[in-house]
């Protein structure tokens, strides 16, 4: 069902209810900031998701990440959207003073075109989204995994992703909505990957289009890792922790020393790649492998967030899932997780995990 933009925005505007949330101060980790941030990933539709919302709150995040399927959200535009997850977790982030990241995915087939997502159609579903979680949601991560087929709803087009980003951004700015907008999702494939575009020739396709000089924020996607996280890339294999190094070359390549890389879906190693990495869907085994990144990705000055890992399952139909599910049976980095925030800021444990927080191990960005 095709609807045009007016009459969809005039729906949505309709949908909108009153605002759930209370603002909170800019979070670490985005531009400007001298801080590294530190986030967890909820799934919306998962299991144990009360067990989540909880967990939230205790690690005390700076960011708590969303993927919103549109798609599933809001399969026909014509029908009330059930907010009622959604509003559960923007509260309970509201409470914690945690900042929210929304990864937009999945655009449903009424809103997608032969080159993508229709910008115009996108623009008022974050207009919606901006309006109703005012202050609480501050970051939108725009069709992460857009050099896919799946992540895109269409064939891997730079230009075509500069063009929607850059319009939906620019529509939500003239409506006075301050956002952090987060580009790309760039998922590491394998060479071969059907329907996949190498990750370093999309951003450079962005860059061609216009992104170099306005794009702060690129951001990067491990849906499968292989190695230690100090292992160097191959030419045979990229799946690796250290593939941001490729991706930062091309950033100075272009000028764009000075922006930065947010990794917003870190798996762990479990045997997908090498099936000599089983050992590693041991949750104690995932806790050490994602604490040596976490010392090693915030060693970097120009990546500013990290998604560590998921604090539950991504379905109410997979228990268990590839990455680090912090729900499930206690996982051992929830602690450690929670150690390391807590040990980023020793000083004033009071201090709500969404303000920018100043302590002896801040790291410095010039």
């Amino acid at each position: 069902m095709r609807l045009r933009w007016p009459v969809l925005f005039l729906i949505l505007v309709v949908l909108v209810s009153s605002i759930h949330t209370q603002p909170v101060q800019a979070a670490r980790g985005i531009p400007g900031s001298a801080e590294f941030g530190f986030g967890a990933r909820l799934n919306l539709y998962g299991s144990q998701f009360d067990q989540a919302l909880q967990l939230a709150g205790t690690l005390r995040l700076d960011w708590l990440t969303i993927d919103l399927a549109w798609a599933s959200l809001m399969p026909d535009p014509t029908v009330a959207i059930d907010f009622t997850r959604l509003d559960q977790a923007m509260q309970t982030a509201a409470q914690n003073q945690t900042a929210v990241m929304l990864s937009i995915t999945q655009p449903p087939a009424w809103a997608l075109t032969s080159q993508g997502p229709n910008p115009n159609l996108a623009a008022v579903f974050v207009q919606m989204l901006a309006a109703r979680y005012a202050g609480t949601l501050q970051a939108v991560e725009f069709f992460p995994s857009a050099n896919t087929l799946t992540g895109w709803g269409a064939a891997p087009d730079p230009a075509a992703y500069w063009n929607a980003f850059s319009s939906v951004r620019s529509k939500l700015q003239e409506s006075g909505i301050s956002l952090e907008w987060i580009a790309g999702g760039l998922e590491i494939t394998k060479n071969s990957s059907s329907g996949s575009m190498d990750e370093l020739d999309f951003l450079r396709g962005l860059y061609q289009a216009g992104a170099a000089g306005n794009l702060p924020v690129v951001s990067l996607r491990y849906s499968e890792i292989t190695g230690q996280p100090s292992d160097p890339t191959q030419d045979s294999e990229k799946r690796l922790l250290r593939r941001y190094e490729a991706i930062r070359q091309v950033m100075t390549d272009n000028n764009q020393g000075n922006c930065l890389l947010w990794i917003t879906h870190l798996s762990v190693p479990d045997g997908t790649i090498n099936s000599g990495e089983t050992s590693t869907k041991d949750p104690n085994q995932q806790s050490n492998w994602l604490t040596q990144a976490a010392t090693q990705l915030r060693a970097q000055l120009y990546i500013g967030m990290v998604v560590f890992a998921d604090l539950n399952a991504v379905d109410s139909s997979q228990p268990t899932f590839k990455g680090a599910n912090l729900s499930a049976g206690g996982h051992p980095f929830a602690k450690t997780l929670r150690e390391i925030i807590q040990y980023n800021d020793p000083g004033d444990l009071g201090n709500p995990p969404g303000r920018a927080k100043n302590g002896a191990f801040t790291k410095p960005r010039s």
